[in-house]
């Protein structure tokens, strides 16, 4: 029996008990939403004969860690239903807002078998499977569904939910000394200038641990006291005190110099891996990121992380060295004294150990609300056109001030918070130094061996104890915010990508263009098929028109092909290669795409189009733009090819961003070229122009052509029917038409609609 997660034992005696042929039984899983759509234990038994769904509650205890673990008390039952599997029939995951329902029929009728959460989606998929198996070929393949099984997606140190099921990593167990090593190999790179950061840092230390010998004990005991070596000879040691300084300052400005630039080189390496990392990511990645957000973690994260490696870490590593070198002199001057010195720094660590957690969560709080804000004024700016046309301006608005206001308020507790604690951890801190003076006043008044001038040196060093102290509670607030920052940027480094080139992959050095689909599903959703056992082929040098309703799928068969996502079954292949087993330069090298939904970059008309071929010539683009029925209107503008294009720049109409588009396909003279409804914003006048220009071009070519204008695919040499994911209907336009199926529905639809304005 297949089970996807540990069951407790009070379940499985009670399905034993309930269950005659539990036996026979060959999968168990556990949904987590009951019949009312609150939070339940749903355990769901299937056997060869039923399905057994039980609802209710297990008791379960936590451990110190904070995860559950299942106990030993009974399973309280509040439901069970029973269903016969040869009655079921037709199963179906149906989305709802935070999950969906696993339905079916039974003896014709819609039944609801249990409700999932997003959580439980991958499980009620493969007992789905599991469901379409036995109604099949009479049994379950449990081997194929257990190469399907995913490992438990919770931390099991603190029972949290991986936010990347793939990765497995928990943001709150996430391990920082090893997040620190991987940044130190930015630094490695630049290891003579790190050297003279460190060699700097260590001068300034020595000259700051000498600076209390000159000013407090050799100006006190040997300048200001009767019988001193250097009695009188005050401008003396004033002026060895004003050298002294002037050393450290200048050691201080090679230093700050150096760090500047080893901290510049390498957030500008960070930003370049986080940035090719981002572009090595699949299509997948950015459907669910915001790009307000990936702007905020590149920007300012990688910033974040510059600030404190600039100012931050070179004081901490003077402030370390400093207090091991006045720790060594204090304990040499007066032990007693240095233990005094002391006293509070233990409580002072336990109290910022607190802090450091509190601030973690307090940081991490405050991006999540400003990665928010971001976003919002990306998708505001990006669709002004549509807020302006709605007058939706007063409600974008309060969108903005709530997000605005909660970035805020997550920002001023991070301040208030600092305010409270820091103060009164230096309090704590400086606390022992009011026991030194107590101390060595008296001992100076009992003359126990202490002159004034050590007390003041000694003193002196309290004070460069305690800073280095202090400073490390301040940087705690600044470093658990670097923390944060590197392991966000490191998650986006780390993500693996969706489709991945396979090594040692297949490199096609003359593709011909032969294309077949074979048994193809797939699906953005898990369980929610929207391409379903699609199978046709293209001979090379042929055009296939594809036609179907809006959502139909269309358009995601040319997604498939150029591999912007992985087939879930099935295989597409190009000259008899699996697509999956072909480099990248070999399968998008030899495709070109015009979709429906164009995008021009910022820059030139002439830079657009070579984007595809950054090496072609003025007169291959010209070339390519008259095929593309784009070049009339190019030159119509004062600056022609030179006219810049883009957000800030002249604005194209639709059609013309597509001929653009159309154009920059063409000047790579793909061997198989897609057209996702390529024509869709043009006139029909200029619909006819570039159809009759893409005739020649097509001539040779294998050519996919998707289209809602059935006029577009009369040159087709055949026709594909694609309605509800599946392919319904295939052959040349008059076949189809004498089938009288789902493409005369459409010709006919198309008909009169044209007769309606007055077109026959």
């Amino acid at each position: 029996m297949i089970e996807l997660q540990k069951t407790p034992p009070s379940v499985t005696e009670y399905f034993k008990s309930k269950a005659a042929d539990f036996d026979a039984a060959v999968f168990l899983m556990c949904s987590d939403t009951g019949k009312d759509l609150m939070k339940r234990d749903v355990w769901v038994l299937l056997t060869e004969k039923h399905l057994y769904v039980a609802e209710g509650t297990v008791a379960v205890s936590r451990s110190r860690h904070g995860f559950k673990k299942q106990s030993a008390t009974a399973f309280m039952p509040h439901s069970l239903d029973v269903y016969k599997v040869e009655s079921l029939d037709r199963f179906r995951m149906e989305a709802m807002v935070s999950g969906g329902q696993l339905t079916c029929t039974e003896g014709g009728e819609p039944l609801r078998l249990f409700n999932y959460s997003g959580t439980c989606k991958h499980d009620v998929r493969l007992l789905k499977d599991a469901l379409q198996g036995l109604k099949k070929d009479g049994r379950v393949d449990e081997e194929k569904i257990k190469k399907e099984v995913k490992e438990l997606p919770y931390c099991p140190k603190c029972g949290r939910r991986y936010t990347d099921e793939k990765r497995k990593v928990c943001s709150r167990c996430i391990d920082k000394v090893r997040l620190v090593k991987k940044l130190s190999y930015f630094f490695i790179r630049y290891k003579g200038y790190m050297a003279m950061v460190f060699l700097t840092i260590a001068m300034m230390t020595g000259i700051g641990l000498l600076v209390p010998q000159i000013s407090s004990k050799m100006f006190y005991n040997e300048v200001l006291t009767e019988g001193g070596k250097h009695y009188g000879r005050i401008w003396y040691v004033v002026g060895l005190i004003i050298g002294v300084r002037l050393l450290s300052l200048l050691v201080s400005i090679v230093n700050g110099i150096i760090s500047a630039r080893v901290s510049t080189r390498v957030n500008y390496d960070l930003k370049n891996t986080i940035y090719k990392a981002i572009n090595r990511l699949s299509l997948g990645f950015f459907s669910s990121r915001q790009t307000g957000g990936l702007m905020t973690q590149i920007n300012n994260d990688a910033n974040t992380i510059y600030w404190f490696f600039c100012d931050g870490f070179p004081y901490l590593v003077t402030n370390m060295i400093q207090l091991v070198g006045v720790l060594i002199i204090m304990l040499f001057t007066n032990v007693t004294l240095t233990l005094y010195t002391f006293a509070t720094v233990p409580v002072f660590f336990l109290v910022y150990r607190t802090l450091f957690a509190l601030f973690e969560r307090l940081h991490a709080k405050s991006f999540a609300k400003r990665r928010s804000m971001n976003s919002l004024i990306s998708d505001v700016l990006n669709g002004m056109r549509v807020v302006k046309s709605y007058a939706r301006e007063d409600v974008e608005v309060k969108r903005f001030d709530k997000r605005s206001g909660d970035m805020a308020e997550a920002d001023t507790t991070v301040q208030v918070t600092a305010s409270k604690t820091f103060p009164f951890l230096g309090f704590l801190l400086q606390a022992g130094s009011f026991v030194v003076w107590a101390v060595g006043g008296k001992a100076i008044i009992e003359s126990r061996g202490m002159s004034y001038g050590d007390l003041m040196a000694f003193l002196a060093y309290v004070g460069m104890v305690y800073s280095p102290i202090d400073f490390f509670a301040d940087v705690a607030n600044w470093w658990t915010e670097c923390l944060n920052a590197l392991q966000r940027l490191f998650e986006i480094n780390d993500a693996i990508p969706e489709i991945e080139e396979k090594e040692g992959a297949t490199v096609l050095d003359n593709v011909k263009g032969d294309v077949e689909f074979e048994n193809v599903t797939f699906a953005y959703d898990e369980g929610r098929d929207v391409i379903k056992d699609v199978s046709f082929s293209i001979p090379a040098g042929t055009t296939l028109g594809i036609v179907g309703h809006t959502g139909a799928g269309k358009s995601t068969l040319a997604n498939l092909l150029t591999r912007l996502y992985d087939v879930s079954k099935g295989a597409i292949r190009i000259d008899g290669v699996d697509i999956r087993d072909l480099s990248f330069s070999s399968l998008r090298g030899n495709i070109a795409i015009v979709s429906q939904e164009t995008y021009l970059f910022r820059g030139t008309i002439m830079d657009n189009i070579r984007y595809a071929k950054p090496d072609a010539t003025v007169e291959e683009v010209i070339a390519a733009s008259k095929a593309a029925s784009a070049h009339d209107f190019i030159i119509k503008y004062p600056d022609g090819y030179q006219t810049m294009v883009g957000v800030g720049n002249k604005d194209l109409s639709g059609g013309e961003k597509q001929r653009v588009s159309i154009a920059r396909a063409l000047l790579t003279n793909p061997r198989i070229l897609i057209l996702d409804e390529a024509t869709a914003a043009m006139d029909t006048q200029t619909e006819r122009q570039i159809q009759a220009a893409l005739n020649g071009i097509t001539k040779g070519r294998t050519t996919i052509i998707i289209a809602h204008r059935l006029s577009t695919l009369r040159e087709a040499d055949r026709l594909i029917v694609i309605e509800k994911g599946a392919a319904v209907e295939s052959g040349t336009a008059k076949e189809l038409l004498r089938a009288k199926g789902v493409y005369y529905k459409l010709y006919k639809m198309q008909a009169e609609a044209l007769k309606t304005v007055g077109v026959e």
